[in-house]
């Protein structure tokens, strides 16, 4: 693309643009980080992304804009370990898979987030304070490029620097023989949960920000591309296990070819296909039985 197009693709408008168009994106697959790397789906990231859109402007638009900035974000954030709790009680106490039982959750989330909206795009007394939280920029990058660094240490530091993040490795890796030497898998499997769960509703808080209304189905438009980072990032780094500087090297690999295809003027659907086929790359890349865990 740079070779081809170097008159739009490098520039500093359009990479700034790709950069600050995957921020949530990026929080998105960070949440999915640790369930995978435990062993387990996480599909309701969607689902509770989109609830968290529609609560935090339902909350401005309810009180007039009068409730605090702080406290409706504390209020919305509260959801996401709620969330994750009933994804680790369906699978941990009620034994559903993991798949099912995330599904079926984003689907009660979603049913909740029409009925708060009444199936309406909330846009009513979004106050400007909390829309700069989503489009400052400071030295010309977005600041919600921050939020996602942020994230990114925090995920990179639990995963790879305490003992906790071991467990996790270990539960994903083998959760019977983690079982067997003392590591308590269901316990990580349900805060993995908690953690996604949360991590989804921050995103919906900067999707908020950015856009400055809350759409009741904004959440699933996400949910494939972060399994295709995620995917693809564990082929990356450290090959074979799911890890942050991967994730967003793969983040970016998938952004940028996106972003060169469409400044090509490719068909709107290519983007869906292009996200799918990197998807199944990624899956049997991962799984390949010559790569090393």
């Amino acid at each position: 693309f740079a070779i081809t197009l170097p008159g739009k693709f490098l520039t500093y408008d359009n990479l700034i643009g790709v950069v600050s168009n995957q921020t949530i994106g990026g929080i998105m697959a960070l949440a999915l980080l640790l369930p995978l790397a435990a062993g387990v789906f996480d599909i309701s990231i969607g689902g509770a992304m989109t609830l968290a859109v529609v609560l935090i402007t339902w909350l401005f638009q309810t009180t007039g804009g009068a409730i605090p900035i702080p406290a409706a974000i504390i209020i919305t954030l509260l959801i996401g370990p709620l969330i994750g709790a009933v994804n680790g009680a369906l699978v941990l106490r009620g034994r559903v898979d993991p798949f099912i039982a995330t599904i079926a959750v984003s689907s009660v989330l979603l049913g909740l987030s029409e009925m708060i909206a009444n199936g309406t795009t909330i846009s009513k007394d979004i106050p400007s304070s909390f829309t700069d939280l989503g489009r400052t920029f400071t030295l010309k990058v977005p600041l919600t490029v921050a939020y996602v660094a942020a994230v990114a240490i925090m995920l990179w530091y639990v995963l790879d620097q305490t003992p906790f993040g071991r467990r996790v490795y270990a539960t994903g890796a083998a959760r019977d023989a983690a079982r067997l030497v003392g590591v308590r898998t269901n316990r990580v499997i349900f805060l993995a949960f908690v953690a996604s769960a949360t991590l989804a509703t921050l995103a919906g808080i900067v999707y908020a920000a950015r856009v400055g209304s809350g759409p009741p189905n904004v959440g699933a438009g996400y949910l494939l591309p972060a399994f295709a980072a995620a995917f693809l990032g564990s082929t990356m780094i450290r090959p074979g296990r799911f890890n942050v500087p991967g994730l967003i090297l793969a983040l970016f690999i998938v952004a940028i070819g996106i972003n060169g295809l469409q400044l090509y003027g490719i068909p709107f659907w290519i983007t869906d296909l292009y996200q799918g086929v990197v998807l199944i790359a990624a899956v049997l890349v991962a799984r390949s039985p010559t790569r090393k865990p």
